[in-house]
């Protein structure tokens, strides 16, 4: 009976205090009633003894008592939440919950002003097997196992359409990897070379099969180790390609915005007052050509010569569509 009592006082304290909500002893006392647990002052300050003993961060004052440290600050809660509502693949059943998991580490007050706080939920998908696909592929990724699955995409009439005819996508996993809110998949095709991607929202009934992985090595330019954030910045938008090294002329407003997308090491050098010039690694792919040209003239694609004319055909393509 008392090492239940003394949990449902830690309960209590992680519930109803903070630094701001204080309880003494006789508050304390009545939550314990309210649960089924009558005792008296010196058990409650034994009980807090033991707590703070264990390890758990029970602050004693002029006042009272309450819980200061948690498992994790609000802070750490916030910006976790505010990931799971930003995260399209997280569907909104499983937001919810996940919210209220995480929001369970903080008191009935913190969690009151973070309801107010956190309202940044965006489109959301419908596939309510990500958790299991995400835990599937992570045991074919640490068991070295290749996997299978089928794989869907969404129909102008907006229904969820199986690809290849429901034959099963046969992969080497290597990486899972959160690129622009969509969490994708980086795996080796069976028969095939190069590395490709998947979107996880769109993986459904993941097995694990018996075949060992392809080394990463014999498929792609990585060695033993994959480099997901190495990947992530060189396929833009997630196309996949041929990696070229590519010389291009920026406005001086997008030197972050370089940094930002390629890492802080790539070599440049200012061209003019207004300009720098910077030599990238990327996949030379519809991805590419589209990130170019969102910039409009504030990007030059200098060399190759064959993505800068890959760029100027788009140019003309969408002058020609408007134009007419």
């Amino acid at each position: 009976m008392m090492k239940v009592r003394m949990l449902v006082l830690l309960d209590i304290l992680h519930e109803l205090t903070d630094e701001e909500h204080i309880l003494n002893s006789q508050a304390l006392l009545a939550e314990l009633n309210k649960k089924g647990y009558t005792t008296d002052r010196r058990s409650v300050y034994r009980d807090i003894e033991a707590l703070s003993e264990y390890g758990f961060d029970v602050v004693t004052t002029p006042k009272g008592f309450y819980l200061r440290n948690r498992r994790f600050t609000l802070a750490e809660i916030m910006l976790m939440i505010s990931a799971v509502q930003a995260a399209p693949f997280v569907t909104e059943s499983k937001t919810t919950a996940l919210m209220n998991k995480l929001m369970s580490f903080l008191s009935v007050y913190q969690r009151e002003g973070l309801k107010n706080a956190s309202n940044i939920r965006g489109v959301k998908f419908g596939n309510e097997e990500v958790y299991r696909t995400i835990e599937m592929i992570n045991y074919g990724i640490a068991s070295k196992k290749r996997i299978s699955f089928l794989y869907y995409k969404r129909s102008i009439m907006r229904r969820d359409v199986v690809q290849r005819r429901g034959k099963r996508y046969y992969v080497s996993p290597y990486a899972m990897v959160w690129v622009q809110d969509r969490y994708y998949l980086i795996s080796n095709m069976n028969d095939k070379e190069g590395l490709t991607h998947f979107r996880l929202d769109r993986i459904r009934d993941v097995r694990i099969e018996d075949e060992q992985v392809r080394p990463v090595c014999e498929v792609s330019e990585y060695g033993e180790e994959f480099n997901a954030v190495d990947y992530a910045s060189k396929c833009l938008n997630m196309f996949g390609g041929e990696i070229a090294k590519i010389d291009l002329r920026c406005h001086m407003d997008l030197l972050n915005e370089l940094f930002d997308r390629f890492g802080e090491d790539i070599p440049v050098k200012k061209d003019g007052e207004d300009h720098f010039i910077a030599r990238i690694e990327a996949a030379v792919s519809e991805g590419f050509i589209n990130w170019v040209c969102q910039y409009g003239a504030l990007v030059e694609v200098i060399s190759p010569a064959g993505v800068r004319e890959a760029v100027k055909r788009r140019v003309e393509e969408t002058y020609r569509m408007y134009s007419e």
